[in-house]
């Protein structure tokens, strides 16, 4: 019996110290992996639009923490992580308006848009969004 006491106590511990290298036990239900899902959650939530955030298998997490989205969510925004396992990535880069970022997945860079709630475009860059960026969105 005390053996698995002190398992689960050094279980926790790891756990609680090293939150960032155990992401995958954490869920993030404010990320999502498919337009429509994040559309709808925007709608319902009366959010200001959507962050779609594109990373590529070959560049790994791109910088993008669960610390990272968080702060992001803060500013009123629905996130779209969407990475090549999901179906709307290659939908997204099909489209004719996210040419200018094209080049940057081309070269397993991650790169990002906006999206207002009635799915028009309103901005994609290279890169990971910045509070200033998304502070100078109407």
């Amino acid at each position: 019996m005390s053996f698995f006491g002190v398992f689960w106590v050094i279980l926790g511990t790891l756990l609680y110290t090293n939150r960032e290298k155990f992401g995958f036990l954490k869920t993030s239900s404010f990320v999502f992996h498919s337009k429509q899902e994040a559309i709808s959650n925007a709608e319902k939530n009366g959010k200001k639009g959507i962050i779609l955030i594109l990373t590529p298998n070959s560049c790994g997490e791109c910088g993008v923490s669960t610390t990272f989205l968080e702060e992001l969510n803060t500013l009123g925004w629905t996130i779209l992580r969407l990475e090549e396992e999901d179906p709307d990535y290659e939908t997204i880069l099909l489209d004719d308006r996210f040419s200018e970022i094209l080049p940057a997945i081309q070269e397993s860079k991650p790169a990002w848009g906006v999206f207002n709630l009635g799915e028009g475009l309103l901005l994609t860059k290279p890169g990971l969004p910045s509070k200033s960026d998304l502070e100078t969105i109407p």
